[in-house]
């Protein structure tokens, strides 16, 4: 997390489903975890606050649908760091989840 000069370093992970990847993948980010649905997006959170890995967690926006907003918020009230940002993209305004 510390560079040689003291520098603080946020590590930031994003969990998008594979139609986002391309987009992501030469982003800079420390970690591009592609999953299927909001049960593998959940259990990756939780390994990420368990390990403390990261520091900023970019949530895809169909994948946070999935999940939840009551779900999201009490996992973001219980674990406030790491930060769980969504991660606004036009595709999730389209995206049917039937």
């Amino acid at each position: 997390m510390c560079c040689s000069l003291g520098i603080m370093r946020l590590r930031i992970a994003v969990i998008a489903k594979e139609d986002l990847a391309p987009a992501l993948k030469n982003g800079g980010f420390d970690a591009v975890y592609i999953v299927k649905g909001a049960v593998e997006a959940l259990g990756l959170i939780e390994s990420i606050i368990r390990e403390r890995s990261f520091d900023l967690v970019l949530l895809d926006d169909v994948v946070a649908k999935e999940i939840g907003k009551s779900r999201l918020s009490e996992i973001k009230y219980k674990h406030p760091l790491p930060a769980i940002v969504e991660l606004k993209t036009a595709r999730g305004r389209f995206t049917s989840l039937s």
